[in-house]
């Protein structure tokens, strides 16, 4: 019987390529992706004795009122008001308008506002990479309103571009041309109007959420081709408490209310940025190199010696090969 010699090819580049890409994969499991709402937590309960302090990490903001203070056709503004904001509306809270430096969020933080009604009060946060936060909210009625439930409130979390749309909408929001912004396609409102963290971070309707958000990168802005110093791009969480441009928002209360917020940090572990290319690319080329490895092993396949073999299934003589061999008696049958 006869014996053809076998090649065993080597396991080990295999197994490196596959763990090229499945290693990669299993670290990024305990995060899983959030696509089209926002990761809930199930513990709202935090370290007060490292608590975030404030006007160090957090700001607090307070938007409510519009000062008028328009004379006449010109445009010009009343002497009174001197050098201060004579548009939009009563500014307040802890200094948040002088653009005071924040440290990054690495410890938990507990507060509770008082928001009136036709109002908006917040954060204002440095959340910086490597760490997950989590948020909760619990709407409460004020003194005034205890026998009456909660009310329905809403809840954003915006990015500092965004957070400046914002001021303007509250700026606007007495002017009857304002319901313009519903002509303009959804999918051009971005241009002109705000929107919330990663188009998710929007939570209206509620008396009580949490929601997890964690950064790819530090938020940063700058020049082009880094001819600037890059700046923080501050996080502004936003309780909002009155009739603002988004179609889908709770309108006012009509009532003041409090809100318990509470925030919770933690570290995670985030794959580098070039993983994503590692993994795409190494993709790619393997899909590209696979049918040249496949057709080199196919032609060297048998070729060489080895001590292994592999056996030939036997050929069983039957009539038709013998009427093929008495037609060929100078050839040996099979």
């Amino acid at each position: 019987m006869t014996r053809v010699g076998a090649r065993t090819s080597d396991p080990r580049p295999s197994i490196l390529l596959a763990a090229l890409f499945v290693i990669p994969l299993l670290l990024a499991l305990p995060e899983p992706l959030n696509m089209g709402s926002a990761k809930a937590a199930s513990d709202c309960s935090y370290d007060s004795s490292n608590a975030a302090k404030w006007h160090e990490q957090v700001n607090s903001f307070n938007m409510s009122g519009v000062i008028d203070g328009f004379s006449g056709n010109d445009g010009d503004f009343d002497d009174e008001w001197g050098d201060q904001r004579w548009w939009g509306p009563a500014l307040s809270g802890d200094n948040i308008y002088n653009r005071s430096e924040l440290k990054a969020l690495r410890s938990d933080f507990h507060a509770s506002f008082l928001v009136d009604n036709d109002s908006s009060s917040g954060l204002r946060l440095n959340l910086t990479y490597g760490y997950r936060y989590t948020f909760c909210f619990v709407v409460h009625s004020d003194n005034e309103s205890a026998h009456l439930p909660p009310p329905l409130v809403d809840f954003y979390l915006l990015q500092e571009y965004d957070w400046d749309f914002y001021t303007r909408d509250f700026e606007i929001r007495a002017l009857e041309d304002r319901d313009l912004l519903n002509l303009i396609p959804p999918e051009w409102r971005d241009i002109v109007a705000w929107m919330p963290y990663r188009d998710v971070h929007s939570y209206e309707g509620k008396r009580q959420l949490d929601f997890t958000v964690s950064l790819d990168a530090d938020e940063t802005s700058g020049a082009f081709f880094g001819l600037a110093e890059p700046e923080t791009e501050w996080m502004y969480i936003v309780i909002d408490g009155w009739d603002n441009m988004r179609d889908s928002d709770t309108p006012p209360p009509h009532r003041n209310f409090t809100v318990d917020l509470t925030i919770m940090t933690e570290e995670r572990l985030t794959l580098p940025k070039f993983t994503v290319s590692l993994f795409c690319c190494g993709l790619f080329l393997s899909l590209m190199a696979a049918p040249v490895v496949l057709h080199t092993k196919f032609v060297n396949a048998g070729k060489g010696d080895s001590p292994e073999g592999v056996d030939l299934m036997p050929l069983m003589e039957t009539e038709q090969t013998r009427a093929k061999a008495s037609l060929a008696p100078d050839k040996p049958p099979p």
